[in-house]
């Protein structure tokens, strides 16, 4: 009998799980469907985490839902106009409406099936004590900005037609100052495809090559604009957050206000572009 058949029969309690885990809450996201989300809700139905430490309400935001379990919220970013030498503030809908890119503060993936195999993969690597502890001490040392809003930090701004837009600093940060996610949508690395793509990403394991990258070129947060530097004053790494890896960047030096944010891209992103101006 299905979960959903037994539930309205009585025979299976809002909160219980499946053996793999998921709520009726979790099976709810992945019919894409709203009512019925809201409907559990209002029963009492918790946001707890399957198996493999996903909620139902982080399931959303990686599959790319809109329901009850995400909260819409009208946030705004900075930008530098170079008609009046002034950074203003604007709504990210407007911002995305002048780019033509969906802003997202999320990873995206196609489906549960990859969502699991990340988050099996990042299980077994959980095991091993130096990269848990690694892992631990990162998220003690970002824990306070990690969910928070990041956009207060810095500015766009366009620099010319060769390097296209710019990150800078809106005051003074410190060092090791958590800056934000690398977002997208998390797809098959295609090497071939991807060299005529500027906004891809290696998404990396533990300091190891998958078979997935992050592809920002159409979703993505501010992190897309982001330059590359031989001298860089971001550092990248992957931590293991909610049962998935995460690529976060933090300052490994202070920024001064008004200096560009730029993180190295690695060998691998110029084994088939150009080499960068030098920044």
């Amino acid at each position: 009998m299905e979960p959903f058949e037994a539930y309205e029969k009585g025979e299976w309690g809002v909160n219980q799980k499946t053996k793999e885990g998921f709520s009726l809450l979790h099976l709810a996201v992945l019919e894409d469907n709203p009512l019925l989300i809201e409907a559990l809700l209002k029963e009492g139905a918790k946001d707890q985490e399957d198996l493999w430490g996903i909620t139902p309400s982080n399931l959303s935001k990686l599959l790319n839902r809109s329901n009850a379990l995400i909260k819409p919220q009208e946030r705004t970013i900075l930008i530098y106009r170079n008609s009046d030498e002034k950074i203003h503030k604007i709504l990210l809908s407007e911002f995305e409406a002048r780019l033509k890119i969906t802003y997202s503060d999320s990873l995206i993936f196609d489906s549960i099936k990859t969502i699991h195999k990340v988050a099996k993969k990042c299980a077994r690597k959980m095991k091993k004590e130096p990269l848990r502890q690694m892992n631990a001490w990162t998220l003690a040392l970002h824990k306070n900005e990690l969910d928070k809003p990041r956009e207060h930090l810095f500015y766009i701004k366009w620099i010319n037609r060769y390097l296209g837009y710019g990150v800078f600093a809106a005051e003074d940060i410190p060092g090791l100052t958590y800056i934000g996610e690398y977002t997208g949508i998390v797809k098959r690395r295609n090497n071939r495809k991807n060299r005529f793509n500027d906004y891809v990403f290696s998404y990396d394991l533990c300091g190891k090559s998958t078979r997935w990258c992050i592809d920002a070129k159409e979703k993505g947060n501010f992190t897309r604009f982001l330059n590359h530097s031989d001298h860089p004053n971001l550092t990248s790494r992957w931590i293991i957050k909610d049962g998935i890896t995460h690529i976060i960047l933090f300052s490994n030096q202070r920024i001064p206000k008004g200096r560009q944010l730029t993180y190295c891209y690695g060998p691998w992103y110029w084994r088939s572009r150009s080499s960068p101006a030098p920044l």
